[in-house]
C-alpha cells in the first residue's frame, strides 16, 4: 500500500489470476545487487509455494532472465511478453504440493526523475541514480506468482557510499570498503515489496521494541533528532489507543521526489517535504497510524477502503482536537465546504472509493470518510468508539477487512445494529441538506416551547442534529433525532427564544447553506465547466498561463475569451490586464486588501450567476511561473498573495452562520 504525503495514493494491488488460482503460501527469496550509477539489478528469487500446475510467474520486460528452474531442474515452460510485464507458464502436477521456483535475471532500470505530484500518483517504474534508488511494488522488479499476500527475506548488496531497505525487520548489515549488505524479513503477509537506496546517513533509536531510524540524505541529516522524537511519540501513541505496533520497527527515508510514500515500517518523504516544520506534527503521524490501517489491517479492495478515513480521523482530525475545539471546527468546516465544491455529477458513494484519483475523489475517501467515523463516535458514544477500533485491530490484523468488518467491531462494543447507519453513510452520495422551513416560541408556564418544521431532503437520513439556541439568558443547546425528510419537532427552552441555529458545530456531514460557503480556490478547479480566460495577450505569459491551468484544473482545461454565465471562470494575467479585463466584463475587482502587494495576487469572488471567480493576476511572467508549483496546493483558500513561490498571505473570506431569528 503506497500514500502521497499528506494525501497519500493507494497502488491496488494484482490479485491471484485464474490460471494461479491453486496457489497457496508463497514465500520469496530474494538476493540482490543493484549498482546505482548503472542503474543494473541482478537478482537470484525462489518462490517457493503450496501450488499445482500450470502456474504463471510474472515480471518486468525490462529485464532478462534465464530459464526458470522448479525443484531444481529446468521447466517446461511458456514465455510470453507484452507492454511492462514478461510471463512464464510452468506447468506442474494437478495435485497441489510444496515447489520451488528459481529465477535469475539481469535488467537495467529506469533513470530516477523528479515528478510532480499527479505524475507519482499514475505510477512509477523501478528507477535508479546515484542520488537516490525507487523500485515501486507492483512495478515488476521481482518476480511474483499474483498471490494476494505473501512473505519475503531479501538480500541487498549495494556500493560503498549507499544504503538500502526494504520493509520489515532488518536482520544483519554490515558496511566494508566496498560494499553494504543488508538482510530484511517479513514474516507478516505482505501486498508487495519497495525498495528504496541512496547516499543516506542512518541514525537510530529504540522505541520499547521498535526500531525507530532516519535514513537521511546529508544535506538535512540534522533533522533526524526531530523526527526520532515525533515517530516515538506516535507509536506510543497509536500502540496505547489501538494495539501494539505491528511491525519490527519504522523508518523515515527521504527522497529526491518532490513528494513521497507511505509503506509498511517506513515512510519515503521527498527532501523539500521533510525541511517542513509542520510534517513531523501532521503528515508523519498519518504515516506512522498508516501502519495499523492499511498496512497492519489490509483493505478489501473489492468492497471499498476504509483506511484513508480512519487514519485522517484518528491522525490529521485528532491532532486538531488536541489543539482545541476551535482548530477542530475549522476543520470540520473545511470538509463541508470542500465537499460543496464538488460538481454532482463528480460525486461517489463512499464505498465506491478505493484511491485517491484527483482533489473530488480525495474529498470523499479521506474527509467525507473522517467525517463518518466523527458521527459514529458522537452516535454511539466516545468510550464504545475506541473500543470498537481495538475489537477491530485484534480480529483482522495482518487480514483483509472491509467496511463491513468494522460496522461489525463497532456493533459489538455499543451493543447497536449499525446497519442503517453504515448503509446511509456509504451506499449512497451526496448529503443532507437540513435546514429551517418555519419555526415560532410559545410562552409557558416553565419557559417558552419552540415548535419547527425542519427539511433535509429527498431520500431521508437517519441524523443526530446538534440545535443551539441564543436565549435572553445565554445558550442552550439541544439534540433532535430527524427520520423524514420534512419533520415536526418541538423542545422547551426556560427563557425567551431569540435565535435558533441547526448544527452550529458542524457535527453532521451535511449540504452546507449557500450563505455558509465563502467562494474558494476548489470551488473553481473541480467544476468541469470551468473556462480559462488569459487576459496578457504575449507569447511567455500566454505559456505560462496554459501551464498553470493545467496545473490547477482537476479535468482538462477549456480556455476562450469570455465565459458564460453557468461557468465557473479562471482569469490570468499581468495585473493592469487582469484589472482591465474584470471592469470590462463588470466583474468583481481586484480587493483593495490585495492591491500593490508583492509579486503575485490570487483571490475568489462569486460571479452573479452563482458561479466563482478566480483571478491570479502577477507582476510578470517570472511571477506567474512561480505559482505553478505551489498554487494548487492552496484549494481551501479563497485569497493568497505571494512572493515568487511563497505564499506569504492568505485567507478565506468571512462568512456568517445561518440563524433563525424568532419575532
Amino acid at each position: 500500500m503506497k500514500h502521497l504525503a499528506a494525501a497519500f495514493a493507494l497502488a491496488v494491488p494484482i490479485h491471484a489470476t485464474a490460471a494461479n488460482e491453486h496457489v497457496q503460501s508463497v514465500h520469496l527469496e530474494l538476493s540482490m545487487r543493484l549498482v546505482p550509477q548503472t542503474r543494473v539489478l541482478e537478482a537470484h528469487a525462489v518462490l517457493t509455494c503450496e501450488c499445482g500446475g500450470p502456474i504463471m510467474v510474472s515480471l518486468g520486460s525490462r529485464f532478462t532472465a534465464a530459464q526458470p528452474l522448479v525443484d531444481g531442474v529446468a521447466a517446461r515452460s511458456d514465455h510470453t511478453s507484452a507492454g511492462a510485464q514478461q510471463q512464464w507458464r510452468l506447468e506442474l502436477p494437478q495435485v497441489p504440493a510444496r515447489h520451488r521456483v528459481e529465477l535469475r535475471y539481469r535488467g537495467e532500470l529506469a533513470p530516477l526523475v523528479e515528478a510532480d505530484e499527479r505524475g507519482v500518483l499514475g505510477g512509477l517504474p523501478p528507477m535508479a541514480s546515484e542520488r537516490g534508488s525507487f523500485l515501486p511494488g507492483g512495478s515488476g522488479w521481482y518476480p511474483e506468482l499474483g498471490l494476494d499476500l505473501f512473505t519475503y527475506r531479501v538480500e541487498l548488496e549495494l556500493p560503498a557510499g549507499q544504503r538500502g531497505l526494504v520493509a520489515g525487520r532488518l536482520m544483519r548489515e554490515s558496511m566494508d570498503a566496498n560494499l553494504y549488505h543488508a538482510q530484511f524479513e517479513l514474516t507478516q503477509p505482505a501486498e508487495s515489496i519497495d525498495l528504496v537506496a541512496g547516499p543516506y546517513t542512518v541514525e537510530e533509536r529504540a522505541s520499547g521494541d521498535v526500531r525507530l531510524r532516519t535514513y537521511l540524505h546529508p544535506e538535512i541529516a540534522d533533522l533526524s533528532a526531530g523526527y526520532l522524537d515525533a515517530a516515538a511519540g506516535y507509536v506510543d501513541r497509536y500502540s496505547r489507543a489501538i494495539g501494539p505496533y505491528p511491525y519490527a520497527g519504522f523508518s523515515i527515508v527521504s527522497s529526491v521526489l518532490p513528494t513521497g510514500f507511505g509503506m509498511p515500517s517506513f515512510t519515503y518523504l521527498g527532501i523539500d517535504v521533510l525541511r517542513l516544520p509542520f510534517i513531523r506534527t501532521t503528515s508523519l503521524g498519518h504515516e506512522v497510524l498508516h501502519n495499523w490501517w492499511g498496512n497492519g489491517v489490509y483493505v478489501d479492495w473489492q468492497h471499498g477502503n476504509w483506511s484513508e478515513g480512519l487514519t485522517t480521523f484518528m491522525a490529521d482530525y485528532a491532532y486538531k482536537e488536541d489543539e482545541g475545539e476551535s482548530a477542530a471546527h475549522e476543520m470540520r468546516l473545511t470538509w463541508l465546504r470542500d465537499f460543496a465544491a464538488v460538481p454532482a455529477e463528480r460525486d461517489r458513494p463512499l464505498r465506491e472509493f478505493t484511491s485517491r484519483t484527483h482533489d473530488a475523489s480525495q474529498i470523499v475517501g479521506y474527509s467525507k470518510a473522517a467525517f463518518v467515523f466523527l458521527m459514529l463516535r458522537d452516535e454511539i458514544s466516545r468510550e464504545a468508539f475506541d473500543t470498537g477500533v481495538r475489537r477491530f485491530f485484534a480480529e483482522q490484523k495482518f487480514h483483509r477487512a472491509s467496511w463491513t468488518d468494522l460496522e461489525r467491531a463497532f456493533a459489538r462494543e455499543s451493543r447497536r445494529d449499525l446497519h442503517a447507519f453504515f448503509a446511509q453513510w456509504l451506499d449512497r452520495k451526496g448529503a443532507p441538506a437540513v435546514a429551517v422551513e418555519r419555526a415560532s416560541a410559545q410562552a409557558i408556564a416553565s419557559g417558552y416551547r419552540i415548535a419547527a418544521t425542519l427539511t433535509q431532503g429527498e431520500p431521508a437520513y437517519t441524523l443526530r442534529v446538534p440545535i443551539s439556541v441564543e436565549t435572553d439568558r445565554g445558550m442552550e443547546e439541544h439534540i433532535v433525532h430527524l427520520d423524514a425528510s420534512t419533520q415536526e419537532i418541538s423542545f422547551e427552552t426556560t427563557s425567551r427564544p431569540r435565535t435558533m441555529t441547526i448544527d452550529p458545530g458542524l457535527r453532521v456531514f451535511r449540504r452546507l447553506d449557500p450563505r455558509e460557503i465563502p467562494p474558494i480556490v476548489r470551488q473553481v478547479t473541480l467544476d468541469p465547466s470551468t473556462i480559462t480566460v488569459i487576459a496578457t495577450k504575449s507569447a511567455d505569459v500566454e505559456s505560462n498561463a496554459r501551464a498553470l491551468a493545467q496545473r490547477l484544473m482537476d479535468t482538462q482545461p477549456r480556455f476562450a475569451d469570455s465565459a458564460p454565465r453557468d461557468a465557473s471562470l479562471i482569469v490570468i494575467g499581468l495585473h493592469g490586464d487582469v484589472d482591465a479585463w474584470l471592469s470590462g466584463a463588470h466583474l468583481p475587482p481586484r480587493p483593495d486588501q490585495l492591491r500593490d502587494r508583492s509579486s503575485a495576487q490570487v483571490w475568489t469572488a462569486q460571479l452573479p450567476g452563482g458561479k466563482t471567480l478566480l483571478a491570479i493576476s502577477a507582476r510578470d511572467a517570472a511571477a506567474l511561473q512561480a505559482l505553478l508549483r505551489p498554487l494548487p496546493h492552496y484549494g481551501k483558500q479563497s485569497w493568497l498573495v505571494f512572493d515568487g513561490a511563497k505564499a506569504v498571505d492568505r485567507g478565506v473570506w468571512k462568512v456568517r452562520a445561518v440563524s433563525w431569528r424568532f419575532e
